[in-house]
């Protein structure tokens, strides 16, 4: 009778953590079209200009221009991506969006490096990148980039 008990109470336990995860599954950003609604449905108008959303830098127009920002070429640019799936060059520098860190770990993971990067950096360079929000790679990118592309 007590095994009974037990396996129902697994049986209830798993139904539920099936229904977290079909739940977490249909959430923004997992269904395959559109990867992210947000520039259909809304953008933010602060006093720097105009972001396609909370995690997006660099501005698409200045605050005085929200009119036109709406529809603008580069709204335009990152819906069409969205909605084919697949992440904008736009979206791709906003690396704060959960759904781009996301889809960038699933790329990651396709390629092989399952959480490990390569880098040609020392170990203890990409700690502290890593610990202080990726500021000393910028430093480190300007001054190892090619000097003859510029």
């Amino acid at each position: 009778m007590k095994n009974q008990g037990n396996k129902r109470d697994s049986e209830a336990t798993e139904k539920l953590d099936n229904k977290d995860n079909k739940k977490k599954k249909e959430g923004l950003g997992y269904s395959k079209f559109p990867l992210c609604r947000e520039p259909w449905e809304s953008y933010y108008i602060l006093r720097r200009g105009i972001l396609p959303c909370c995690y997006g830098n660099p501005i698409v127009a200045p605050m005085k221009d929200w009119k036109e920002a709406w529809n603008s070429p580069e709204i335009q640019e990152i819906r069409r991506y969205l909605s084919q799936g697949k992440l904008s060059p736009y979206c791709r520098e906003s690396l704060g969006c959960p759904i781009v860190q996301r889809v960038l770990a699933e790329e990651r993971k396709k390629q092989g490096h399952l959480g490990v990067m390569n880098s040609s950096r020392p170990l203890l360079f990409r700690i502290i990148n890593r610990i202080l929000f990726g500021f000393p790679a910028k430093i480190y990118n300007y001054f190892t980039k090619d000097k003859s592309s510029t």
